[in-house]
């Protein structure tokens, strides 16, 4: 899985899936996990007013938010609470 080869609270250590379609590279979403063993899990849908994050609680709902963005699959968002992420 390739969620485990995130290390906790390592700088650089996160997961990224990109749309391919978007050669901007601005759409795209990410996981990394925190000591707890939780994931904050984010996506970007082009600009960075279309940001959006969330705290998953294990790596099983890191994954499910990662592949149903990647996949486009219906309700995917309702699987979680987002909150907009602003970058400084």
């Amino acid at each position: 899985m390739l969620l485990d080869g995130i290390e906790a609270g390592t700088a650089g250590t996160s997961l990224v899936v990109e749309r391919t379609a978007d050669p901007s590279g601005n759409t795209y979403a990410q996981a990394a996990r925190r000591r707890d063993g939780s994931y904050i899990v984010e996506y970007r849908d082009g600009d960075a007013a279309s940001h959006y994050g969330t705290v998953a609680p294990d790596w099983r709902t890191a994954h499910e938010l990662l592949t149903g963005w990647a996949f486009q699959w219906p309700g995917w968002k309702d699987r979680a609470t987002w909150s907009p992420v602003r970058l400084p």
